[in-house]
């Protein structure tokens, strides 16, 4: 996979806690795959996404409701956020 993209401090941080979460329930594998095929798809297409808010794309998983909230500067995707859909704020 091409090294296009860069992953915030926050992403990593969302990732790790979903990592944590989902090998306590022994999916942390299928969690990872998924969003490697997310980050794949965007890495294909970038532009393929709409602009939801302030010029931050969103990619959904397919098997988990967690997202990827994305960026694109000089042509390289800045992945911001990986939020899970259910989370209270």
């Amino acid at each position: 996979m091409e090294e296009n993209y860069d992953i915030s401090d926050e992403a990593k941080l969302e990732l790790h806690k979903a990592k944590c979460y989902f090998q306590f329930l022994g999916r942390e594998e299928e969690f990872f795959n998924d969003f490697l095929h997310q980050l794949r798809v965007t890495l294909q297409m970038p532009y393929g996404f709409q602009v939801r808010y302030r010029d931050i794309r969103i990619v959904k998983f397919e098997q988990f409701e967690y997202s990827i909230h994305y960026n694109i500067y000089n042509d390289r995707i800045v992945i911001l956020k990986v939020l899970n859909q259910r989370q209270n704020y």
